[in-house]
């Protein structure tokens, strides 16, 4: 037995000089490790600048075309025939019903919604990170609970040893002891490897090695006071979703004006300009420059135009549907997180006041099980009572912290 009770101060001793030698991770630190290497962050990075890119002039049809073309022939006969060709082409289109001033705007709501996407995946992955920071506080939370429940039962087992070699108890006392020493020990264990899952996990979401060790700084922030009016405000404001449910309502109103530009004619400018040589027996060259202005317009199309025009409006009603379903569905998340975060805060106000009755009534009923004057059972219910309250005190922190951060990014300021 006591070489059971060696083993276990050692591997406590372990277990702390470890989290001595490794490096500190807030809460802080840990949102800027998950900005700077997770893998999905990275991509929706690339996806915006990808649509960056895509917003030029060129790309909407709003610049000229220039190709170079050229080449050189060699015809073996009797006397050897080279000839060399080359030209130039230019084209631009004058007018085109607007169509390409409409499309540029449509490649710049483009890009804006590629940067509300990338913030909108960075959000969720920030806010899975901050949820996991806490759920791993959460379990090293418990692992410390059943750590100093693994004392108090050490001391009482130890103590129980001594009593009975004096003669002063039973055998059965000791044995309460030792039943109770071995529990208090799976738990200890079983706490210890759920932490370390809840590490590795955490280590995935900031986006390195399972294994990387580190030294956990519980979050000790104060909980934010919000007003539920100005919270539907920002949510208006800097929610992500929502803005990216309004830029595509104006995606979809420009759209119907360039699928209506194609109504209208169209007037483009072209030119060109030749070389032509040929050597037969002296040298024969030509050059040639052309130009001219080209109108179109389209009389009748079998009413496809009319069919897409159509379309075009229908699909912006839909997103005018959408935007409204959008603001109606984040008001309602907002009320119920609001509420859950005033919930939880009561919660973990009562939880508080449970702690502290069951820490008086854990340190009253040791002082007099140390006397004599209460039962073992009595000892272990009263030890049970406190590591229960301070498991439920911490789930009640943890869930309000986890209330507060879905209110925080439904309302965008997430990121703040």
């Amino acid at each position: 037995m006591k070489n059971k009770l060696i083993i276990i101060i050692v591997i406590l001793m372990i277990s702390f000089f470890k989290l001595e030698a490794q490096e500190a991770l807030t809460l802080e630190t840990a949102v800027q490790i998950a900005l700077n290497n997770n893998l999905n962050i990275k991509v929706a990075k690339n996806d915006a600048e990808v649509s960056a890119n895509n917003a030029t002039k060129g790309n909407a049809g709003l610049l000229p075309n220039l190709n170079a073309s050229g080449g050189v022939n060699y015809s073996e006969h009797s006397s050897d025939e080279v000839s060399s060709s080359g030209a130039l082409n230019f084209s631009y289109t004058l007018f085109d019903g607007f169509g390409g001033k409409y499309n540029y705007q449509i490649l710049n709501l483009q890009k804006e919604q590629g940067g509300l996407m990338a913030r909108y995946n960075i959000e969720n992955t920030i806010s899975s990170v901050i949820s996991g920071f806490y759920q791993l506080s959460k379990a090293y939370d418990d692992f410390e609970s059943a750590m100093k429940n693994l004392e108090i039962s050490k001391e009482r087992l130890l103590r129980s040893e001594s009593k009975y070699e004096f003669g002063n108890i039973n055998k059965l006392e000791v044995l309460n002891a030792k039943v109770d020493f071995n529990s208090d020990s799976t738990s200890y264990l079983q706490t210890q490897q759920s932490y370390e899952e809840a590490s590795r996990e955490m280590n995935v979401l900031l986006g390195r090695k399972a294994e990387t060790k580190f030294q956990l700084v519980p979050d000790g922030s104060e909980f934010q006071v919000f007003s539920l009016l100005g919270l539907k405000k920002e949510t208006l404001e800097k929610n992500a979703e929502y803005l990216i449910a309004a830029n595509q309502l104006r995606q979809k109103e420009t759209e119907v004006k360039e699928t209506k530009s194609g109504q209208l004619p169209s007037v483009s400018l072209n030119s060109s300009y030749s070389y032509y040589e040929n050597e037969i027996a002296g040298t024969n060259s030509n050059t040639q420059l052309t130009g001219g202005v080209t109108v179109s317009f389209n009389i009748f199309d079998g009413k496809r135009k009319k069919t897409q025009i159509a379309n075009a409006k229908i699909e912006k009603l839909n997103s005018e549907l959408e935007y409204q379903n959008t603001e109606l569905e984040l008001e309602k998340e907002l009320v119920n997180a609001y509420a859950d975060y005033q919930y939880n805060l009561k919660i973990l106000s009562l939880q508080e006041d449970a702690l502290e009755a069951a820490q008086l009534n854990f340190d009253q009923t040791k002082e007099y099980y140390n006397l004599g004057q209460v039962t073992s059972t009595t000892f272990r219910e009263a030890q049970q009572n406190l590591i229960e309250a301070r498991n439920s005190k911490s789930s009640a922190r943890y869930d309000a912290k986890l209330s507060e951060v879905t209110i925080k990014k439904i309302s965008g300021t997430l990121l703040k």
